[in-house]
């Protein structure tokens, strides 16, 4: 796992070793879609995804998003399209195709344990850097 930083990012983005289990289904719709995750902050999530022109989703909806967190532990919340990055897109060297969520609505508790696995896992992330160094 690494933590990536940028001058202009406020939070934590973390790049997980274990992939996240992410459910997403407009709203009032029984359809899910069930896709995994390995890049998280506080703000929203990135998905990996080959084709993202195929996303079943537009820039438009707003989506229901169950996150589970270690040990069976989902958090829900609203997200919506940040972002498309197409494979032939140059200014994000390294990152690969997919799709950039962001948060727009979640309960204070489901928060507040997003920012706790978040924080434990970046600690984690530089006691092992440390101790590689």
């Amino acid at each position: 796992m690494k933590s990536n930083s940028k001058e202009n990012r406020r939070n934590v983005r973390l790049d997980l070793a274990q992939p996240l289990k992410v459910t997403m289904g407009s709203i009032g719709s029984e359809m899910r879609y069930e896709m995994k995750t390995s890049n998280l902050s506080v703000n929203g999530f990135f998905l990996a995804f080959a084709s993202p022109g195929r996303f079943p989703f537009t820039p438009a909806s707003i989506m229901e998003v169950w996150l589970e967190l270690e040990n069976d532990k989902p958090i829900f919340f609203n997200g919506k399209m940040a972002r498309v990055v197409y494979a032939d897109d140059r200014s994000q060297q390294g990152q690969g195709p997919g799709i950039a969520i962001k948060i727009v609505q979640i309960e204070s508790q489901y928060e507040q344990m997003l920012e706790k696995f978040i924080s434990e896992k970046f600690q984690e992330s530089q006691k092992t850097l440390q101790t590689a160094s």
